[in-house]
């Protein structure tokens, strides 16, 4: 090994001297050799070959998003019509829906870390003559353990305002006071409920305050966006009417369109790029069989999502090790289909097959 001699003048602390170069450079060398934190190896041609054959195959029309250079995304095609209107790009506005719980998920620990709410803290403190809401605690509704099932009724015209939509959450709720996995989106639009009660702000001011402006991230809720913004369906069954009426009913679980490549940047940079918050979703969570919490799937060392409201679908994976993430938007798939592309997705990018797990099979 080249040595680096700092002399000095006592003969004592030329060998000290020595030590400390040696230790230095040793140090720097073990540095290079390591992967740099917060950054993810971009994915290989081959990958990427992969994963336009399964979009092919399958013939998805939307667009797979995995790792580029440094935080960036590389954007992967597969149109499967001419039409303008129903093409999806990652900078078009999409539907993320279920993908929005991650968000809601985020706001709420941000409130636990300000002290202002606690995992413990139970439904009553809010809804006192909720049945069994003692018992049904923030943690329970982040794991979709609470006992609250929806009890459905058709709208003819879309919830307006965050009231009307707390409103009929309340007035549509099952509270069985059996606390096993039941995924229902009532358990995150309580907790939007919970955001507002608590910080005495509406969820959108606070989550865009609190979570998207400091990610830098812009998002659009379903009365705010015009038809023509987003892809439409590429059959002919979905109408624009339906899903917005199906939006305006998922407070903090489903409301909000966001562009592909906005996605990725909130994922990136209010999830992955935060390593405590990160650990608040993984330590004590993952390892342990199958997991939800905040708005995802965990099974180490995979976070997983997925997102599905009339004929939009759009699901990810991410390594949170690596930080190699896989992302999909489409406008074509039924979710019997997106589940079935989930595992070929999965097996293109990280070269493994993974088995869903029973809570996802179960939804």
């Amino acid at each position: 090994m080249t040595q680096l001699i700092i002399y000095f003048k006592k003969g004592d602390e030329i060998v000290k001297a020595r030590k400390i170069a040696i230790l230095f450079l040793l140090g720097a060398v073990i540095n290079l050799c390591l992967p740099q934190a917060g950054l993810a190896s971009a994915a290989t041609r081959q990958q990427e070959r992969a994963v336009k054959r399964v979009l092919v195959e399958n013939k998805v029309n939307g667009v797979a998003l995995v790792n580029g250079h440094g935080q960036r995304a590389r954007v992967i095609s597969n149109e499967q019509t001419t039409d303008q209107d129903k093409q999806v790009h990652a900078n078009r506005l999409f539907p993320v829906a279920s993908l929005q719980k991650l968000m809601t998920g985020i706001a709420v620990l941000t409130l636990v870390n300000d002290n202002k709410l606690a995992l413990t803290s139970p439904l009553s403190a809010y809804q006192p003559r909720l049945p069994y809401a003692n018992q049904i605690t923030v943690n329970r509704l982040m794991t979709h353990m609470s006992g609250l099932h929806t009890k459905g009724a058709e709208i003819k015209h879309p919830l307006i305002g965050e009231g009307a939509q707390r409103k009929y959450a309340l007035a549509h709720v099952n509270s069985t006071g059996k606390y096993k996995w039941h995924y229902d989106d009532l358990d995150f639009v309580m907790l939007a409920a919970i955001i507002h009660w608590t910080s005495h702000q509406s969820y959108r001011h606070y989550l865009t305050s609190r979570v998207l402006q400091p990610a830098g991230v812009h998002v659009k809720f379903y009365d705010q966006v015009q038809q023509r913004e987003v892809p439409q369906l590429l059959t002919e069954k979905g109408q624009w009417s339906s899903l917005q009426l199906a939006m305006s009913k998922e407070l903090g679980s489903g409301e909000i369109f966001c562009t592909p490549l906005a996605y990725w940047q909130f994922f990136h940079r209010a999830l992955l790029d935060q390593p405590s918050r990160l650990a608040q979703f993984t330590q004590g969570r993952v390892g342990s069989g199958e997991t939800y919490f905040g708005g995802m799937y965990l099974e180490g060392p995979y976070l997983h999502a997925n997102g599905y409201l009339k004929g939009y679908s759009c699901t990810f994976y991410s390594n949170y090790h690596t930080r190699q993430t896989i992302m999909l938007f489409a406008n074509n798939l039924s979710y019997r289909q997106l589940r079935k592309i989930n595992p070929q997705l999965h097996h293109a990018y990280y070269g493994d097959w993974r088995r869903e797990q029973k809570k996802i099979n179960a939804y």
